[in-house]
């Protein structure tokens, strides 16, 4: 049977710390946050002493309520921040998608009112070599010119476009054509 606590604020103290902090970090995790919910029941405790009964169950009952609510109110706000930050990281994500989306749709619009500028034989080129990929040979073929002239189309509608598009558009081009 537990004795009635005829005893110095300290040695209650030194009798639960250990085992409180023990029964805080098993919920939290994190020992220094575990320390100051044991310390804070403390404080409640002092505070509130002449409420609560001097029987040794009830100090004890009351510490581990007073960490167990500190504990688990803790997580509760770890949870609704870490769904905050998952919440705001996604949509950062989504705005930054779309904002990616609007860009190269942008870009292939500028892209393809360039292309319209280019000379006809040379954007028929363009666009069976780029936007078919079709190869050298083949477009020869195709178009019954020689290859030589397939690459000359090529080279010279790279730099009507080059001359025509922002450095922006036109590298947006050289890395949607490469992948």
């Amino acid at each position: 049977m537990e004795k009635e606590l005829n005893y110095k604020p300290e040695d209650v103290f030194k009798e639960y710390y250990g085992r409180l902090s023990y029964f805080a970090f098993q919920f939290v995790n994190d020992q220094s946050v575990a320390e100051d919910f044991v310390q804070d029941a403390f404080v409640a405790y002092w505070d509130s002493k002449k409420k609560i009964s001097d029987h040794p169950q009830a100090v004890k009952d009351f510490l581990y309520t007073a960490v167990r609510n500190s504990s688990l109110n803790f997580l509760k706000r770890k949870k609704v921040q870490e769904r905050y930050f998952f919440l705001r990281n996604e949509e950062k994500f989504e705005n930054q998608k779309v904002l990616e989306t609007m860009i190269r749709a942008e870009a292939m619009a500028n892209l393809h009112r360039a292309i319209a500028l280019l000379p006809e034989s040379c954007r028929k080129v363009f666009l069976l070599a780029y936007f078919q990929g079709l190869s050298n040979p083949e477009i020869a073929q195709e178009l019954n010119i020689s290859i030589n002239t397939v690459r000359n189309h090529k080279y010279n509608g790279l730099k009507i476009l080059r001359a025509n598009l922002d450095l922006e558009t036109f590298m947006a081009f050289l890395v949607i054509m490469a992948s």
